[in-house]
Order: structure tokens, then C-alpha cells, then sequence
């Protein structure tokens, strides 16, 4: 839970599971979270091996994270987890 518990862990991982995603579109997806705390959540998901990061040779310079082989371990649970919330009573949702 120390390595995907994390607020906002989940639903990077989540956005990357298709395709790799340049900073400033996943920051856009994930709508309620700070560019600082994405970043943040994304240095640590790089340093755990969960997401790679790529520098593009663009002008300006662009970053674009995609989810590794490992990183797509979670993702099982992770539906599970949201399968798993989506039947709770509306009244323990928050």
C-alpha cells in the first residue's frame, strides 16, 4: 500500500495504461491535482520503476511518461479495487 496508496498513485497509472502521456495532458486528466504534486507522484512512481520517463527533443522541451512492465502488475488490482467501490452502497462512498 506504501507504493500505490498514495493520493493520485492509482489514477496515474490508470491514464498511462493505454498509451505514454506528455506532463501537461496528464495533469489535465487528473483535473484536481497540483502540477507539483504530480510531479512529485511521478518521480516516485519513476524511482520505484512503476513509470518511465522520456525527454523529448521538441521545442519547447516536452516530458512524456508511459507505465512499465511493472507498473502494469497493478493494474489488475487496481480495476479490482474500482469494480470493488463502484458496488458500495452510495452512502459509503465519498
Amino acid at each position: 500500500m506504501r507504493i500505490i496508496g498514495g493520493k493520485w498513485t492509482g489514477s496515474i497509472l490508470w491514464h498511462l495504461k493505454d498509451r505514454p502521456v506528455r506532463f501537461n495532458d496528464l495533469a489535465r486528466l487528473l483535473g484536481g491535482a497540483s502540477k507539483k504534486m504530480i510531479a512529485e507522484r511521478l518521480r516516485q512512481l519513476e524511482d520505484q520503476g512503476l513509470v518511465s520517463r522520456h525527454v523529448m527533443d521538441t521545442a519547447p522541451v516536452s516530458v512524456q511518461y508511459s507505465i512499465t512492465d511493472l507498473g502494469r502488475t497493478a493494474l489488475g488490482f487496481l480495476d479490482e479495487l474500482r469494480k470493488w467501490s463502484e458496488k458500495l452502497p452510495n452512502g459509503l462512498k465519498r
